[in-house]
């Protein structure tokens, strides 16, 4: 499992613990400072890294090793996030008792407009999440014109048919261990921890899962090759097969979602020794 695993999922994935997602932690004042000014923080601090990123030669292998450990040390406690296949949104929507849908802070500050794809969790079902102490004067009109209280089933049903476009999914801390917010991420799409992954700065931890092909049934049609994010999936000609690199795989699961003959499943990232320490 992951550090963060170890550290506060209490012998299981840190966000299928419920603990993680109280109101006690929500509370903390320094966590609610921090949330206030949740979108202005991203918004400051993505200015500076294009700042400096434009500024150095990110293709050698040293600087992006260099400017992934300056990200981690400045995201690593306050926001940082983790891939989850689909199997795990249904768990953690189980759970929780308030979902409310909230404006994208990548998409507004890539792409300049207002698209939706955040959900804000919570254990009350007479609160708000961190939604409700969130300034969302950033997008330029009142807090409440923000938000969309949603059931269980529609969220669910949305995650479905935003991995059907090829976004993956993945849980964010806020100062961890508290968990509080689902995302659907693409690079395509502007969001900004997968074009950070692009220039080798991630604060995205890899899923506990690696994705394994089944090459009886593969066909080779190379959907799954076409929807990876990760460049971990590739044709072989000669087999006129995929394969799929554990190493760069990131276990998200949106190639499963794409082959028609279900030649794709996730297995325990715990159980493939390539990949079982990649985080």
């Amino acid at each position: 499992m992951c550090e963060f695993c170890v550290k506060h999922g209490e012998g299981k994935k840190w966000y299928l613990n419920v603990k993680n997602y109280s109101y006690d932690l929500l509370r903390d004042a320094s966590r609610r400072a921090f949330v206030k000014n949740h979108f202005y923080w991203i918004d400051k601090n993505y200015k500076i890294y294009n700042s400096i990123a434009r500024r150095l030669p990110l293709k050698f292998p040293l600087v992006r090793m260099s400017i992934a450990a300056v990200i981690k040390g400045l995201f690593l406690y306050k926001h940082w996030s983790q891939v989850i296949p689909i199997e795990d949104v249904e768990k953690i929507l189980a759970f929780t008792n308030s979902i409310t849908r909230a404006p994208c802070v990548c998409r507004a500050i890539t792409k300049g407009k207002e698209e939706r794809f955040c959900f804000f969790i919570s254990l009350d079902p007479n609160k708000i999440g961190i939604a409700e102490i969130t300034d969302f004067s950033f997008f330029g009109a009142p807090d409440v014109s923000r938000l969309e209280k949603v059931e269980k089933n529609w969220a669910l049903n949305f995650m479905k048919k935003s991995e059907a476009q090829g976004m993956l999914h993945t849980i964010w801390a806020v100062k961890a261990p508290f968990a509080g917010i689902l995302c659907n991420c693409d690079v395509a799409t502007g969001c900004i921890p997968m074009k950070m992954l692009k220039d080798g700065a991630s604060f995205m931890f890899r899923a506990e899962y690696v994705a394994e092909a089944d090459l009886d049934k593969c066909v080779g049609c190379r959907e799954c090759v076409r929807v990876c994010q990760f460049g971990a999936i590739s044709f072989d000609k000669k087999t006129g097969k995929i394969e799929i690199d554990p190493k760069k795989c990131y276990g998200c699961g949106i190639c499963r979602s794409v082959c028609k003959k279900t030649a794709i499943s996730l297995k325990d990232r715990r159980l493939i020794p390539e990949a079982a320490n990649l985080w």
